[in-house]
């Protein structure tokens, strides 16, 4: 049985709960950015909300990283050990790892050139790592119930 690597609802709830919240800013920023611009006086200017969305983003990217961290010691630990979900574990650790070296980035790298690529990137994996979150979930609930 792999209850030793299921989570507490309590655990989930923290997890689920910071990469909810970062993954809807993430989103909702990119809508603002590319759908529902506003006019300014010399043409084309942010949405008035972006500001917000982009705290909201950088305050669930920090919790996620917290919550992540208290995934290492135990749950990947042992996942590791059990050789359980590896391909998804390890793709999930690989895409967090980039979103934060990316998202650290946009902020500090210079160059207009490093800053397309380093936004692309960002949004892209950003868009694909829910996704990833779901289907390691769903492997390791179908394993349970073996």
């Amino acid at each position: 049985m792999n209850d030793h690597l299921k989570l507490t609802r309590g655990h989930k709830a923290w997890l689920y709960g910071a990469y909810g919240l970062l993954t809807l800013s993430g989103v909702l920023w990119l809508v603002l950015q590319f759908f529902l611009r506003g006019k300014g006086d010399y043409g084309d200017a942010p949405h008035p909300w972006q500001p917000t969305t982009m705290q909201a983003h950088g305050f669930a990217a920090m919790a996620t990283l917290v919550m992540l961290g208290t995934l290492l010691p135990g749950h990947v630990r042992r996942g590791w050990r059990a050789n359980k979900s590896l391909r998804t574990g390890v793709s999930l650790l690989a895409f967090n790892g980039v979103l934060a070296l990316t998202g650290y980035g946009l902020y500090y790298a210079g160059g207009e050139k490093l800053r397309e690529w380093t936004s692309l990137t960002h949004w892209v994996l950003g868009l694909a790592a829910p996704a990833i979150l779901a289907l390691h979930v769903w492997i390791g609930h179908r394993a349970r119930r073996r």
